[in-house]
């Protein structure tokens, strides 16, 4: 094969030795964007005429200006090693790593793909068989593939009108059965084939990326049930828990032969837009002619179908992610498609009378602004309205008319306003501000969302998310993020999760649960002593820490300093904070937080030696396993920096307690998610809601002291990280709403 490499300018004269480095003794030709030395290189610079490119087998564009006048793309480090279109496989340029060093990899992993083509181990296209069926007759001949004994595995993928199924609907099925495969089909002829289609989804093996979409959307649709089925998505996962890389189209640019086939349909979507004069996010697929939906749709499932025969083999060859995809993974994703199908009791005539209480008070308090001096003087000399979200307009008066004094500034030098330098000034204003921007993100972000989210059920249903956390813990987006609704009572968001009536609202939280899952992988006496004894935890670190004298259950009166101290040096020690951070957290000198970490350890000795265990580990490793199997992945471990290399060695350990818990508390809502379903009891328990380490229902009166038991019983069963003789602490809340919630009383 006749192979190029594509140059920026002459300048870029080490390149082609860089080159021989990493690539052997493959021959190549070196061409230049530009003949003339430059730094860099502008359009009107580049004198290449490319179709001198036509020659060539493979060509390869060094670094980013290359790639941009070469194949018309940016972003060298997304298109590294990938053959973007026909014959053009971009490089980084081999000098970045003389600045990052951490790009080495990346660029030899790029070169080895290079070798393969060149010698023809890998194939730069494959000849794909796309198909697009309109007609029930036509389709039939697949149909009869689809059903044939010897097709195990068949990789499924939806287009749909919406990310919601209560909001859109299922424009065609795509199929896949092998790689360079791709069947699009038109719904109508699902519906025509139903019962077909019913027995090999319930029969065959289904591969899906992002499973919880597709299986919802079709449940939902068609009531199809997919009882063996396999996601490309959950398995990227447990290979490379990094956020934000496991969507279908990187993926399929990374692993695959198709390309980076979304620009296209990108580059189409925009000018539909344009020129139907739509906006950008209300474009849904139905807008789509389907001569251009249903070839696309065909590069979707061909490039499932092609990530599984990836990703597969690593999965089954490795006992830990075996484990965690078996029994984590692909049953929380059941249990979340139960819970986003419930979503959560929406209470419209609370929701609309504090969507107004929020509106009186905001109003009142930009009256209350209106009528300071110093705003009035505002407005006076520069003759404008004030606007309280204006960092202009709070500079002028915060600084300049009422002289406060700053305290730090932005990048650009000047005077900052954000939050931390108005709860600083502890001025009636910046108070006022602050009080306003609370009530309006309350208002806007919550209570606008869920008014505008709710089906017609009166039910909000968002999404929570598998893949959202390199910790494990579930993240959640959509039409609300539950994950960060406001904890404080006062603000009331949670009272419009208000029960129906008949019915109570049921919180249950794993207590103390990362101290207790340290407690037990440590093996610590010490510290599961106040866990079997029942004691409230920091009070009995204090007390024998600081040799306090007087009972555990006095020091939270007595001695609410120490408690707060133990507290601080606890918390700190699990989330891999160093003396410095405990100190300002406890608010002591950093002498006496050494100190204290001195006295913690000398009580807990066998978590210190399991702490060192786990740092020398990730040191030599820089990746360290969880006890269910997860792999955090920590090259900045190996940095040459120090604090970088500490703070992911400290990162490295709050995984281990953090991931665990949160697997303690999916573990027990899967196992009640699988008793509800078991039962027949969804009319009766909607578990609708996990957020951390706690799980939240709906549950009828006459199912609330059994519904209660079971959960307790989920999650308190002994995972392998118990301590023994002792389970996790469950405390449970019981109210009308989810903001009012009082302690449980029934039987334990």
């Amino acid at each position: 094969m006749k192979l190029a490499i594509v140059l920026s300018s002459p300048l870029k004269n080490n390149v082609p030795a860089l080159f021989r480095e990493y690539a052997g003794n493959i021959k190549f030709e070196t061409i230049y964007l530009s003949s003339e030395p430059k730094e860099k290189i502008l359009k009107k610079d580049v004198d290449l005429t490319l179709s001198v490119l036509d020659e060539f087998d493979v060509v390869c564009p060094i670094g980013a200006e290359p790639l941009k006048y070469v194949c018309g793309l940016t972003g060298i480090t997304k298109y590294n090693g990938i053959v973007v279109s026909e014959k053009y496989l971009p490089i980084l340029d081999p000098n970045m790593t003389f600045i990052k060093p951490q790009y080495r990899d990346d660029i030899q992993k790029a070169f080895d793909r290079l070798k393969k083509l060149i010698n023809g181990e890998e194939a730069i296209a494959h000849e794909k068989n796309y198909h697009h069926y309109t007609d029930e007759l036509e389709f039939l001949p697949y149909l009869r593939k689809l059903q044939d004994p010897e097709v195990k595995v068949i990789s499924v993928d939806t287009e749909t009108t919406s990310l919601s199924p209560r909001k859109g609907s299922i424009l065609g099925f795509v199929f896949s059965t092998k790689p360079h495969e791709g069947v699009y089909v038109d719904a109508h002829i699902i519906e025509h084939y139903y019962d077909e289609f019913e027995e090999i989804f319930r029969t065959k093996k289904c591969v899906f990326h992002n499973s919880k979409f597709d299986i919802q959307f079709i449940r939902y649709e068609y009531g199809f049930d997919f009882p063996d089925f396999e996601d490309t998505m959950l398995m990227h996962y447990c290979l490379d828990e990094s956020v934000g890389t496991h969507g279908l189209k990187p993926l399929a640019l990374k692993f695959t032969d198709l390309g980076d086939y979304e620009r296209e349909l990108d580059e189409y979507k925009k000018n539909w837009c344009r020129q139907h004069k739509v906006k950008l996010d209300d474009f849904n697929y139905g807008m789509l002619p389907p001569e251009i939906l249903a070839p696309y749709g065909c590069k979707d499932g061909d490039a499932t179908f092609q990530l599984f025969n990836k990703f597969s083999p690593k999965i089954w060859a490795s006992k830990e992610f075996t484990k965690l995809y078996e029994t984590i993974l692909k049953p929380v994703t059941r249990a979340i498609i139960h819970i986003e199908n419930n979503g959560g009791p929406i209470d419209l005539q609370v929701l609309e009378e504090l969507i107004e209480d929020y509106r009186i008070d905001i109003e009142e308090t930009m009256n209350e602004l209106a009528y300071h001096p110093a705003v009035q003087q505002f407005e006076e000399t520069q003759q404008k309205t004030f606007n309280p979200n204006s960092v202009f307009h709070l500079r002028e008066i915060l600084f300049n008319i009422l002289k406060l004094k700053p305290i730090k500034k932005t990048e650009t030098g000047a005077f900052s306003t954000d939050a931390e330098v108005l709860e600083s000034l502890k001025h009636p204003i910046t108070e006022a501000i602050l009080d306003l921007r609370k009530k309006v993100k309350l208002s806007q972000t919550y209570l606008k969302n869920i008014r505008d989210g709710l089906d017609k059920d009166n039910r909000l249903r968002s999404s929570f998310n598998v893949t959202g956390t390199t910790s494990g813990r579930l993240s959640s987006s959509g039409v609300l993020n539950y994950q960060n609704l406001p904890r404080d009572k006062d603000a009331g968001i949670k009272k419009v999760f208000k029960a129906r009536p008949g019915y109570k609202i049921i919180q249950a939280d794993l207590g103390t649960a990362e101290v207790y899952i340290a407690a037990a992988l440590s093996n610590d006496k010490f510290l599961q002593r106040a866990f079997i004894e029942k004691m409230d935890f920091h009070s009995y670190v204090a007390k024998n820490m600081f040799k306090l004298p007087c009972e555990v259950d006095e020091v939270k009166k007595l001695y609410p300093d120490e408690r707060q101290w133990a507290k601080a040096i606890t918390f700190g020690i699990l989330y891999g904070a160093g003396p410095s951070k405990i100190a300002e957290t406890a608010n002591v000198t950093l002498a006496e937080a050494k100190d204290f970490i001195v006295k913690y350890f000398k009580e807990a000795n066998a978590l210190k030696r399991w702490i060192d265990t786990c740092l020398s580990m990730i040191n030599s490793n820089y990746f360290i396993y969880s006890a269910f199997g997860r792999k955090r992945r920590l090259p900045e471990a190996k940095a040459d920096n120090k604090a970088t290399a500490t703070h992911a060695a400290r990162s490295g350990l709050n995984f281990l307690v953090q991931s665990v818990a949160s697997d303690v508390n999916l573990l027990g809502l899967i196992d009640t998610i699988n008793w509800v379903e078991a039962n027949k009891l969804q009319d009766k328990i909607c578990v609708f809601a996990t957020v951390h380490d706690s799980v939240v229902a709906e549950v009828a009166d006459d199912m609330v002291d059994e519904y209660v038991r079971q959960l307790r019983s989920n999650l308190q069963k002994d995972r392998g990280v118990n301590i023994p003789g002792c389970a996790i602490v469950v405390d449970v809340e019981i109210g009308p709403s989810w903001g009012e919630l009082d302690k449980y009383e029934g039987p334990q």
